[in-house]
């Protein structure tokens, strides 16, 4: 979470500097963690900081370089932060844990980072106290759940690359300002973001069980969605789905948010009013395909919200595809 201004939810933000000027540098870094301060630059011939960030207050990736051999140090507040050197060196202490070397590590709230750097290029994640914390409850089934980690490094090298894959995806598709600034895609990068981070660090008490629920979780999804695409034209319902993938409707549903930000039933809607657009698509009025017939055989009964849906969708009547 960047500087904490008063920035309304879900603002896209982009957060460019570069100075050879510590004091400024200082000023950019503290926009993205509030309490971060460099220690003195012994050269400030050699000197060179800059920063791009991209997201908004709830999720934000940056990439920081650092020109120079820096030490500074900084206690988070209200966002976890997962930091990835790309190149260069340093040597970090995070709560008495130290580490080095370009392999990822997590910053939590309330812990007390120190680092040393010579010639660093890293990239950050900065996710939301309350975002990863909402997340993690939903994935998990606990509402009463206070996320914390217990150990700064990634529990194994698959997790730590499934993190890093993550990663590369959101970061490429937030670098396209016009993706970024539409909410809806903003949220799922967020939610991906957000379960990565959870599924990489080992979580402070029963971290057997949460990754036990988090793969029941997956395999319900799974057999939920393979069953949905191949019934979707059946009178099927969700009742119907959790049975076939053997969970109650709440799992079903917790599963469903955390892997596709969505309900299954949303899910379903959504798959038929495809279909109906395809049958639009194929369809013939001279053998009789009208609008009604097409939207009545994938349970749309209603015309009205049929042709609203349809137009949100693809820009246009279902009666004009029709006729196309």
């Amino acid at each position: 979470m960047p500087h904490e201004t008063q920035t309304p939810p879900e603002t896209p933000l982009h957060l460019h500097v570069a100075t050879t000027d510590p004091e400024v540098a200082n000023e950019a870094l503290q926009q993205i963690y509030t309490s971060a301060r460099m220690g003195t630059v012994e050269d400030r011939s050699s000197f060179l900081y800059r920063q791009d960030v991209r997201g908004d207050p709830d999720l934000n990736l940056g990439r920081l370089t650092f020109r120079g051999s820096i030490a500074g140090r900084m206690v988070l507040d209200e966002i976890f932060s997962v930091v990835l050197p790309r190149a260069g060196g340093v040597d970090w202490s995070i709560d008495g844990r130290m580490g080095t070397g370009l392999g990822v590590f997590l910053l939590q709230p309330e812990q007390e980072y120190y680092g040393e750097v010579d010639q660093l290029l890293v990239d950050s994640v900065n996710i939301g106290r309350d975002t990863l914390q909402e997340t993690a409850r939903t994935v998990y089934g606990d509402e009463t759940l206070e996320v914390a980690f217990h150990d700064p490094r990634p529990r194994s090298p698959a997790r730590e690359r499934h993190w890093r894959s993550t990663f590369a995806f959101v970061q490429q598709v937030l670098a396209d300002p016009e993706v970024a600034s539409v909410p809806l895609l903003r949220a799922d990068l967020r939610r991906r973001m957000s379960v990565a981070t959870l599924e990489a660090f080992a979580f402070t008490g029963e971290p057997g069980a949460r990754r036990a629920s988090t793969a029941g979780q997956h395999t319900a999804y799974r057999r939920a969605v393979e069953f949905l695409h191949a019934a979707a034209s059946s009178p099927i319902t969700v009742e119907n789905v959790a049975r076939h993938a053997e969970v109650s409707t709440v799992e079903l549903n917790r599963a469903f948010r955390s892997h596709a930000g969505t309900t299954p039933a949303a899910y379903l809607r959504e798959l038929r009013l495809v279909a109906a657009h395809d049958d639009l698509v194929l369809g013939d009025p001279a053998r009789g395909d009208t609008v009604r017939s097409i939207a009545l055989r994938w349970g749309m009964a209603h015309p009205g919200e049929f042709a609203r849906r349809h137009r949100q969708a693809y820009g246009e009547n279902p009666s004009t595809t029709l006729r196309r």
